[in-house]
């Protein structure tokens, strides 16, 4: 490779201070290089107003072990590669490294902790990038047990963890019966629902999401009329365009 290659180093920040405000489920290739690099850019330019808004990823697939270890093993850091030219073999690359990942989370080791993780009142947006599939998935036996004990209020018991205090079955649970414990769990404690956005590459997404969710409570004998007026009323799902791809990162740009 002959192009030149620019870097744009970590914003020089007290990591301590940053918090979550938005929960992502899917922390794959487009989330790292687009939501991720946006809220960076908006750290740098304003880091008092962005600090809150910054991400905790959660995993709910057995392989998003792989990607947890890694962001964890640098800290939760790491670079996004972009090319520009026309000539493959003499692109430009600039080299941004990003901050605004604080942690990951996976369902099927604590479940509870996820649930609690979305009912806080900081998480104030929960996105989705979880593929069209993700949205046909029914809810199981897991996602019934966890919207059982967001009504009871087990699930605030910050000691209640997996797996030696949950049922077993709630580490299958899927990512919509974790967004709808979540939002029993905010809608029993009297809290405002968070925006749920996904940004899958779906005609009306937002639509898409909403009808997901508002079906999954129709199906589950847990919730209520009123919890399901509540979703259907207050909860708020934005539609998002998405028109671009990440490409997966190559030996050579590891090598960079």
């Amino acid at each position: 490779m002959t192009g030149t290659v620019t870097r744009t180093k970590a914003v020089a920040c007290d990591r301590g201070a940053l918090s979550t405000g938005i929960v992502h489920f899917g922390v794959g290739g487009f989330h790292r290089s687009h939501q991720q690099a946006y809220t960076d850019d908006l750290l740098r330019q304003d880091f008092d107003a962005a600090k809150d808004w910054c991400y905790t990823g959660v995993g709910v697939l057995e392989w998003d072990v792989k990607m947890r270890d890694y962001l964890k093993n640098n800290d939760w850091r790491y670079p996004i590669v972009a090319r520009q030219g026309t000539d493959e073999d003499a692109m430009d690359m600039h080299v941004h490294e990003v901050v605004t990942l604080r942690d990951m989370v996976l369902s099927f080791e604590d479940p509870a902790a996820v649930v609690r993780l979305l009912a806080a009142p900081s998480t104030k947006i929960v996105s989705l990038t979880i593929t069209e599939y993700g949205y046909r998935v029914p809810l199981n036996e897991g996602d019934h047990k966890l919207l059982e004990l967001a009504n009871q209020g087990v699930l605030d018991d910050p000691e209640l963890s997996m797996p030696e205090s949950l049922d077993a079955a709630c580490a299958k649970a899927t990512v919509f019966g974790l967004v709808l414990a979540a939002l029993a769990a905010r809608h029993r404690l009297g809290r405002r629902p968070f925006t749920v956005m996904s940004c899958d590459n779906l005609p009306h997404n937002g639509e898409v999401a909403k009808r997901r969710v508002i079906n999954a409570a129709r199906d589950a004998p847990e919730c209520d009329d009123a919890f399901r007026a509540w979703l259907e009323e207050e909860v708020r799902y934005p539609s998002t365009m998405v028109d671009r791809i990440t490409p997966a990162t190559s030996w050579d740009d590891i090598a960079t």
